[in-house]
């Protein structure tokens, strides 16, 4: 694995290849300047370009891109004016396209948000295309990806929206988020890639043991190459190094996308001090701003004479340079720093940056050249000199901060690199970065064969003995209230266990966060889980996460923001991955609970494409069917009990919702079973609470071929007739049901025929009209007389045969209640082992309160029509110990049953009949 590490990459161009061209620009220059001096005095030192730069940045280590001043002439300033005009004028159309599109983007609640959501899915897609152990890696990238596609989006939407808009906040905060969570994966990737590479590899080797290979020809260079070979804890050091610095690229570039800058012809380092001393030495005035300057150009003129100084215009484009610099070198962009220090008219500092490179002679190991050419070497060969003479001047207080700080950065001194580095991620970056100078700077000189006596670096480089585990807490330790709460925010606690490859720590504390509340916003949370969960499943697959219990518990959370999203239709895939079988039982059944619920009402068509999604990744279908039907079709521990059978109690929109529910046991035909025993459970407690529109509504729900299925499915699987006892049980559970239930319908239709439709006599009105009897009446009112009563006899006739069909017909449904075979209505054929389940006591609670309603209801019937002989016949079926229907009913509704049974014995006695 090759590592672009900062100290051991290298320029493309020499020091001298480096020096020359500068060089030569600024002679031409000045002597450009010379020959123009003659014809006119030069004008004073325009500021016009520094007008063109936003300096309304962050205050970070990017807090500005520097734009030097530049002597030029005012045809010059015209072009770059006439530029300026032409670049608003081609601008135009593109700016009305960005105003239009971003009128549209604002129409939206929160812009830019709900595109975001799309990550989901996206996550989704790569979990599954890269299924194979050896595509994690792909993987992960891929997650990159996706989050950096979103952050660009986001990014131009926020460029095109008007500055501050009150739309925008969660805009500006999501895209912050999954900037973070882009960088974590590439984090991700990076570590554990070379951490799983490495892994057979003894990272803690003695040092004699790794070097003995080395001989005299070996080089700094060469040799720092294998320390970062075969020293892990280095080598990774060195990788969140250069992750830090591409986050810092990403910021840089993203927070300078509207800046530019503009150079003269001439370039020439503190040009207006050079101009203010030309002028004065040809007489001419300057104003107060050029007196006291320095009397000489050379790079330690500023620090030679304190008492004197640059131009002020030079001395602000001085500093805006050196934080260019250091900003340019906090992304690992060496040479882009050294090219800025050219175009700066300053190569002096472009060579400074060079004097840390470490030494590689590669003619030091060639033996067999036939050419007997030599290769150029590379590097600093007095690297120990020049690290010491940057120590001391890292001291220096006269020198500026962030001056200091570039040489603190070259040569490993933390204490002058920490002012310059305000971020919890500067921090560390500083950090490591010191932590890694000093274990290459103790192997070199322990190691390589100088051919002299090098440099002694003080005692205080010496002393910073830095591990990652110290740099973490000293971060946390920080005396910077900013700090401390940036290194508590979640996304930086995650990337921390990173590096310190702490898994079994991370998933903790991830684990943690879930009982903590809801303390992210809406919008971000789901993010948030979406990275835990995802990160779960990667240490999973590397064989790192050693609790699957917390694995559990973050996809469960991520499973059930799932579908408060509304984005049910990924939730299975993620169920599936819970180890254990109970587990995704109990919480797909709960995402489909949370969909029922949502929903005023569930389409089947829905259910069964939830049902179909959990078939498709291996869940046991039937089993959570059953668990969703359960749950919502809870009735709570104690059912209601009402004891007076003939009322009747309205059906809430809350039993309607659970009865809807057992269309779940709906969708195929192998799950019948469950559907009579948890429908059975449902009108059981209607029954007892008395609500029989909502037994009915039950009833109605399961299909009529339900029993002839259920034989059908048993006997091609078993071959066998007689069905298992539970299925059985159920069975008669629910044709005892049925069998109450016509009979209450037969009893209302047979009572509303009886009391309600009988035909009514007309002849009464016309008697009362006439005042007389019939003689009186006229031939025309007589026969309209004889015409109403053969009407009426007839209407009678029609009455009484459809009473007695009600009547026999009611008897018929009403006996079947009472002399229900084989131990009788809602009892069970078999003995079970428990005998005190709540559902037998259920049932004997309906025999005592459904028995006894149902021999009154026939009772009634018999004695409204005169059946009294068949009233005694129901004494004695009641009273025979083969049914024992006289137990179950109390002595209130046996004396309430006696009662009606001696009214018609009377009449058969007043009638003459006998008993």
């Amino acid at each position: 694995m090759e590592f672009q590490s900062p100290i051991i990459s290298g320029s493309d161009l020499s020091v001298t290849d480096r020096l020359n061209l500068p060089s030569r620009r600024m002679k031409l220059s000045l002597e450009k300047s010379s020959n123009m001096m003659g014809a006119v005095s030069l004008a004073s030192p325009n500021r016009h370009t520094m007008s063109l730069m936003s300096d309304d940045l962050s205050h970070t280590i990017f807090e500005g891109d520097p734009t030097f001043t530049r002597i030029g002439l005012a045809g010059q300033r015209k072009t770059l004016d006439e530029t300026r005009v032409d670049l608003t004028v081609n601008n135009l159309s593109r700016k009305k396209h960005k105003e239009e599109l971003m009128s549209i983007l604002l129409e939206e609640e929160v812009p830019g948000v709900e595109n975001a959501l799309e990550l989901f899915e996206s996550f989704l897609q790569t979990f599954q295309s890269y299924g194979a152990e050896h595509q994690v890696f792909n993987q992960c990238a891929e997650y990159e990806s996706k989050c950096g596609e979103q952050v660009t989006a986001l990014h131009k939407l926020i460029q095109m929206a008007p500055q501050g808009h009150s739309k925008l906040a969660q805009a500006q905060e999501l895209e912050q988020e999954l900037r973070f969570e882009r960088d974590t994966w590439r984090l991700v990737a990076s570590l554990y890639q070379d951490r799983l590479n490495s892994e057979f590899q003894d990272s803690e080797m003695e040092s004699e043991e790794i070097w003995s290979g080395l001989d005299d020809a070996t080089s700094e260079d060469d040799l720092v190459r294998q320390l970062y070979d075969k020293n892990a804890i280095i080598r990774q050091a060195q990788l969140v190094v250069d992750w830090l610095e591409q986050r810092a690229a990403d910021v840089y570039h993203d927070s300078h996308y509207s800046q530019a800058e503009f150079y003269g012809d001439a370039v020439t380092g503190w040009e207006n001090t050079l101009h203010s001393l030309i002028s004065k030495k040809r007489g001419i005035s300057t104003d107060n701003a050029e007196q006291n300057l320095v009397t000489q150009m050379d790079p330690d003129a500023p620090n030679r004479d304190q008492s004197r100084r640059l131009h002020p215009l030079d001395k602000e484009d001085e500093m805006r340079l050196l934080r260019s610099v250091f900003a340019r070198l906090r992304c690992g962009q060496l040479d882009e720093a050294q090219q800025l220090c050219f175009r700066a008219g300053q190569p002096f500092r472009a060579a400074i940056l060079e004097g840390w490179k470490l030494f590689h002679d590669p003619n030091m190991k060639s033996h067999t050249d036939v050419a007997n050419t030599k290769e150029s070497p590379s590097g600093n060969p007095y690297r120990d000199i020049w690290k010491t003479m940057s120590w001391k001047e890292c001291e220096n207080v006269q020198l500026s901060v962030e001056e200091r700080s570039i040489l603190a950065l070259l040569c490993g001194h933390l204490k002058a690199l920490l002012p310059a580095c305000p971020s919890w991620e500067d921090q560390l970056w500083a950090h490591l970065r010191a932590m890694i100078d000093h274990c290459v700077e103790k192997e070199l000189r322990r190691c390589v064969n100088y051919k002299r006596q090098l440099q002694v670096l003080p005692d205080e480089y010496w002393n910073q003995q830095l591990t990652v585990e110290s740099i973490f807490s000293t971060l946390a330790a920080s005396r910077d209230k900013t700090l401390v709460a940036q290194g508590r925010d979640q996304y930086r606690i995650i990337q921390r266990y990173l590096i310190m490859d702490d898994v079994d720590g991370l998933l903790e504390e991830m684990s943690s966060w879930l009982s903590k509340g809801d303390s992210w916003s809406v919008h971000l949370r789901p993010h948030m889980l979406r990275l835990m969960a995802h990160l779960a499943l990667f240490f999973r697959r590397i064989g790192r996460g050693s609790s699957e219990d917390l694995i559990g518990s973050i996809l469960e959370a991520y499973v059930l923001q799932l579908v408060n999203l509304g984005r049910t239709d990924l939730a299975a895939v993620y169920v599936a991955q819970l180890p254990l079988p109970e587990d995704q039982i109990r919480l797909y059944a709960q995402c489909l609970v949370m969909v029922e619920e949502q929903q005023e009402l569930c389409e089947d068509t829905e259910r069964q494409r939830l049902l179909y999604l959990a078939h498709q990744v291996g869940l046991d279908v039937n089993a959570i069917a059953k668990q969703v039907v359960i749950t919502l079709c809870n009735q709570g521990g104690n059912i209601q009990h009402i004891n007076d059978a003939s009322l009747q109690v309205a059906t809430s929109a809350e039993d309607e919702r659970r009865i809807r529910s057992l269309s779940w046991l709906l969708m195929d035909p192998s799950m019948r079973s469950q559907l009579l025993i948890q429908a059975n459970t449902l009108m059981r407690g209607y029954l007892l609470r008395r609500q029989i529109e909502a037994v009915k509504l039950t009833f109605k729900l399961i299909p009529p071929d339900t029993l002839k299925i259920l034989s059908e499915i048993w006997e091609s699987r078993t071959g066998l007739t007689d069905l298992p006892t539970e299925v059985a049980a159920a069975t008669r559970e629910y044709l005892s049901i049925q069998a109450y239930i016509d009979a209450l319908d037969a009893f209302q239709e047979w009572f509303t025929r009886f009391h309600h439709s009988k035909p009514k006599k007309t002849e009464a009105s016309v008697q009362q009209q006439r005042g007389g009897a019939s003689a009186q009446l006229s031939f025309t009112e007589n026969l309209l007389k004889e015409q109403h009563l053969k009407q009426h006899q007839v209407e009678m006739l029609r009455w009484q045969a459809a009473v007695d069909s009600l009547t026999e017909t009611a008897i018929d449904k009403l006996y079947n209640v009472l002399l229900f075979p084989d131990g009788g209505w809602m009892a069970d054929s078999v003995q079970f082992e428990d005998e005190n389940t709540p559902r037998q006591q259920q049932q004997q609670l309906l025999r005592q309160s459904c028995i006894p309603h149902a021999a009154l209801l026939l009772c009634n019937v018999l004695t409204s029509t005169h059946r009294h002989s068949q009233c005694l016949e129901l004494a004695n079926v009641v009273a025979s110990e083969q049914q024992s229907l006289y137990k179950v009913c109390s002595a209130e509704q046996l004396g309430q049953l006696t009662k009606h049974l001696r009214q018609a014995y009377v009449k058969l006695l007043d009638l003459g009949e006998s008993p």
